[in-house]
């Protein structure tokens, strides 16, 4: 049905294949219009309205026929309301949805936080060079290059026992340090 206020698909038949009474067909036709401007008013967005509709007749269509109700022209009442059913269904499930942002944003947001992250990290890199020693920010920098312990025991002379315990015991007496407040 083609209006001023959009389309909606007007089938002979349901999606589950069965015929639509042209009754209720033709109340849709007449009640386009004003379904068209309640879901404006509802939602902001007349979009909805098509999708709507062809439940609303279909909807109406199969309970007519359940019941068995004759064919006749007074139907546009108890579409409406179903039409404004559906839609206050539509509008409630809508507003529980929450926008976090467009994609563009998020883009944004996750890269943001990226470079956040990797900048934090190389300034505690810093601070954790600065308070090693000479020998461990060294075993550091190539533990940061995938050096393994062998090798870096290999470069310094030592076992790797040994490289390995000086580090760990030095980044403790650090960590120790930095939680009692002291920036040594």
């Amino acid at each position: 049905m083609a209006g001023s206020n959009g389309v909606w698909w007007d089938r002979d038949l349901d999606h589950g294949g069965r015929p639509i009474r042209p009754d209720v067909r033709s109340a849709g036709h007449e009640i386009w219009e004003q379904a068209c401007r309640r879901t404006r008013a509802v939602v902001s967005d007349q979009a909805p309205a098509a999708e709507l509709m062809e439940n609303a007749v279909a909807q109406v269509s199969r309970y007519l026929d359940r019941i068995g109700a004759p064919l006749s022209s007074a139907k546009q009442g108890l579409l409406m309301t179903a039409f404004c059913r559906s839609l206050k269904r539509y509008a409630s499930k809508s507003a529980r949805l929450e926008l976090a942002g467009t994609s563009t944003e998020l883009r944004t947001g996750i890269a943001e936080q990226r470079w956040v992250a990797q900048s934090d990290a190389r300034l505690d890199l810093e601070i954790i060079l600065r308070r090693l020693s000479g020998r461990n920010a060294q075993v550091l920098v190539l533990r940061a290059a995938d050096y393994e312990w062998k090798e870096i025991a290999d470069l310094l002379g030592t076992s790797p026992a040994r490289v390995r315990n000086s580090f760990w015991r030095e980044i403790k007496k650090i960590r120790w340090n930095g939680a009692s407040g002291s920036d040594a």
